[in-house]
């Protein structure tokens, strides 16, 4: 247990350290970029988290059950050869991607609305971070997550740098290509080092066998991939679509916000999945049930900060022209609580193997948020693709629930207790709605909610009074 909080911290305090670096650069980008080319280039992310989930086939899934199923065959450890065929399968998804959009870029840039210059650079974009999810998998399984943040500092550092230069270079009458090109050209240098660096650490081997049962484990992941990610961007391509780049700019803006909650759920779930595999696998479904509630009051109450402040927060990182943004932005933090939730579950989904019910669920989830949009956002503007967002996430956590349920013959978790914490969250974004212009009000709650999550935090793990007592020691010392 202590390895596994030793990780997920190391993964929360590396990985806010990297988004504080981004958030830093909001400013910057916010007053480069218009409104215009601020929605085109999320346009741009929305459709590469589309394509890589595609063209990586998910494979990076099927490393935690991996690990167990070739960990130890006849007394070999073929993992390491498992994980460097995966790489030679990505490579053959690259060639049929060139060959589909050099075919079909016409159509594409119909459907996606984007130039044909923009379509050709997904390619190496999707590639690149199809192996980077890869290697978090990977250095994942093994609590490694200074390795995680080395890649993700050199990919984020990089393409701020180069981003910046482009804009105020080649691309000044079209900041957003140089935003696009800054962002693509690091990732895909970073993941082809590091898909060389599997294949030569172990031989690709065993090719029918590992890619007949990586396939198979991972290609109901992929429609369950792509529907998440239609869930967390496809909002902003109808925005974008329906109404104006001027609106999908502002709402993505809430997104931006969002992030901070989102990479914290990321971090912990590096060190989570790992963590629920072994317990699950040695029986201990006492440390799971116990672990799980601890787990998701801290989110929930981190969450309820989040929302209250995030007003504040949007006005000061943005220009006033992007200060709509805080009529959605606490809905969509909110809707980030259900996306941490969906986590829990779906543990179990995968322990067992039953990708084929994940997919199911979040694809069903992702038609209904099409469906929402669709009715919502003509009639009420971009706002309601908050609240249709929230919606949909809620239904789908209870979903893979009941599912997780099902699967298992019981629930391992405090079923009581979660209905419980997500009440709370549903009464945190009424409030923070209700007195929006109440900024002392609003201060007042999340001060005390602070201070909740600090007893709690405390209670639990006394990651605060462990390190007085050692500061206390190196002085006796």
């Amino acid at each position: 247990m202590s390895k596994a909080i030793k990780a997920g911290l190391g993964y929360v305090i590396g990985n806010y350290m990297l988004k504080g670096l981004s958030f830093l650069t909001i400013p910057i980008f916010t007053h480069l970029l218009t409104p215009s080319d601020y929605g085109t280039f999320n346009t741009f992310t929305a459709s590469e988290s589309i394509c890589m989930v595609l063209l990586g086939l998910a494979i990076h899934s099927s490393y935690k059950n991996a690990k167990y199923k070739y960990g130890d065959m006849d007394g070999k450890n073929l993992f390491d050869n498992y994980v460097s065929t995966t790489m030679l399968l990505l490579y053959f998804m690259v060639a049929i991607f060139i060959a589909v959009f050099l075919l079909f870029s016409g159509v594409f840039e119909n459907i996606l609305g984007l130039e044909r210059r923009c379509i050709y650079l997904l390619v190496p974009c999707c590639f690149g971070y199809a192996v980077i999810c890869c290697f978090n998998a990977y250095v994942g399984l093994q609590y490694k997550f200074q390795k995680y943040l080395l890649v993700a500092a050199t990919n984020a550092v990089s393409s701020i740098a180069l981003s910046i230069i482009l804009i105020k270079t080649f691309f000044a009458s079209s900041a957003y290509m140089g935003r696009i090109l800054g962002a693509t050209l690091p990732v895909f240098l970073v993941g082809l080092v590091i898909s060389i660096g599997f294949i030569k650490k172990a031989r690709p081997c065993n090719y029918r066998s590992f890619l007949n049962w990586g396939i198979r484990y991972s290609l109901p992941i992929v429609p369950h991939g792509l529907s998440q990610t239609i869930l967390s961007q496809f909002d902003r391509v109808m925005i974008y679509r329906m109404i104006g780049t001027a609106q999908a700019g502002i709402y993505s803006f809430s997104y931006t916000i969002y992030t901070i909650y989102h990479v914290t759920l990321q971090s912990l779930d590096n060190a989570w999945g790992p963590w629920f595999y072994e317990k699950r696998h040695s029986d201990d479904l006492e440390s799971i049930k116990k672990t799980s509630t601890i787990y998701i009051s801290l989110m929930a109450l981190f969450n309820a900060v989040l929302i209250l402040i995030s007003p504040e927060i949007v006005r000061l990182l943005a220009p006033s022209s992007y200060h709509d943004a805080v009529y959605s932005v606490m809905p969509v933090v909110g809707a980030g609580f259900f996306v941490f939730l969906y986590n829990i579950p779906a543990s179990v989904e995968y322990y067992y193997e039953k990708t084929k019910f994940i997919a199911l669920g979040t694809v069903s989830a992702a038609l209904l948020n099409i469906v929402l949009n669709f009715i919502f956002i003509t009639k009420y503007g971009y706002i309601a693709a908050a609240y249709t967002t929230l919606v949909t996430y809620v239904l789908y956590f209870t979903f893979h629930y009941i599912l997780a349920y099902r699967i298992e013959g019981k629930s391992l978790f405090d079923t009581k207790k979660i209905l419980l914490i997500s009440l709370l969250v549903f009464f945190v974004i009424f409030a923070g709605r209700l007195f929006i212009d109440a900024l002392f009000v609003r201060w007042a709650i999340a001060a005390t909610l602070c201070f909740l999550l600090l007893f709690f935090e405390e209670r639990s793990f006394g990651f605060i009074k462990k390190k007085l007592r050692k500061l206390q020691v190196c002085k006796r010392n």
